[in-house]
């Protein structure tokens, strides 16, 4: 049998190409329409407040509490297609599951295109400077920093202590060439070494996301602002101090560890009661790593580290307020 002309064949395949372009397209344009309706129809709220808090680590309390702050202090808008609500919602879930698979497949109203976006402006609006400062702050006032000490002296019996400073590394996919060195730590992966200081309510105080995992904890500490803070309240003569641990300098703002305490005497016991209150710092870590498994350690966060970072402090924004509603 004949074969058609070759010009034929080629028509042929275009209008094939072409239909099943078509019918891409349409399936496309289906789901979108059907994402849209099921948005309009599922309202995430009615769930039960277990179900909420397992899912987005927030009570419903907090979740209104923060989204009445979003829109009040961030640009965070609502979109044609998805909510407020919906979109501080999403990127919760990011955060607390550390996968868009997940959560596309929890909430099939969402495309994960849709989903990442959502992610990106909440983390934004999380870590802009008016909602940063209201979550996270350093006690300023004297009076601020009289309750900070009583209640650490009051759990711990340890005097003058306005917080506990520490590094703590999180995972991230390996950077471009030029600056791999830059974050390749100690515990040999890619990481992010982030400064914290907090209270003895594991309330985060202060974090520095500055830094790859390559910098020592005593370099980041000596260029923070935190360090200049602390050194201007010990000129005015006021008797405070942060706890770290012997990875930092000693200073009057600063106490560490003393090395070789003989065992029974007052500098050993200096150590053990050191040591027990500035454990409150690795609880903060943990507390933070295991309510929002994106920054857990079986996780690496798949990004440049900039925007690491942005998550990074996003999360600590909302570690605070999980605590301010207990």
């Amino acid at each position: 049998m004949p074969r058609p002309p070759l010009y034929q064949q080629s028509t042929t395949s275009t209008l094939l190409a072409a239909i099943l372009l078509g019918e891409d397209d349409l399936r496309e344009t289906t789901e979108i329409r059907r994402r849209a309706i099921l948005r309009k129809s599922v309202n995430p709220m009615d769930i039960t407040d277990t179900e909420f808090k397992n899912r987005y680590r927030l009570t419903k309390d907090a979740f209104k509490f923060l989204c009445e702050q979003l829109k009040a202090k961030s640009n965070l808008k609502a979109s044609s297609r998805v909510s407020f609500e919906l979109k501080v919602l999403s990127a919760l879930s990011f955060y607390a599951t550390g996968s868009y698979q997940r959560l596309v497949g929890n909430a099939k109203y969402l495309g994960q295109t849709t989903v990442s976006k959502c992610v990106k402006e909440v983390t934004e609006a999380l870590i802009s400077p008016r909602i940063l400062n209201t979550f996270i702050k350093f006690p300023k006032s004297r009076l601020e920093r009289d309750a900070v000490k009583n209640k650490f002296f009051s759990k711990y019996g340890f005097p003058g202590v306005v917080g506990c400073i520490d590094g703590c590394h999180f995972h991230i996919f390996t950077p471009n060439k030029e600056r791999e060195h830059l974050f390749y730590c100690r515990k040999h992966f890619h990481s992010l070494n982030v400064q914290m200081i907090c209270d003895s309510d594991c309330r985060i105080l202060n974090v520095n996301a500055k830094y790859g995992g390559a910098t020592h904890d005593a370099f980041i500490w000596d260029n923070s602002g935190a360090n200049s803070y602390m050194q201007e309240l010990h000129r005015n003569h006021e008797q405070v101090w942060l706890l770290g641990d012997s990875g930092y300098p000693q200073r009057p703002w600063l106490m560490t560890p003393i090395l070789d305490a003989v065992e029974g005497t007052p500098a050993s016991k200096y150590n053990v009661v050191h040591g027990k209150t500035r454990v409150v710092v690795e609880n903060t870590f943990g507390r933070l790593k295991n309510r929002w498994r994106c920054l857990s350690k079986d996780r690496t966060l798949h990004y440049t580290p900039e925007k690491c970072a942005k998550i990074i402090m996003a999360c600590c924004v909302l570690h605070n307020l999980a605590i301010n509603f207990n």
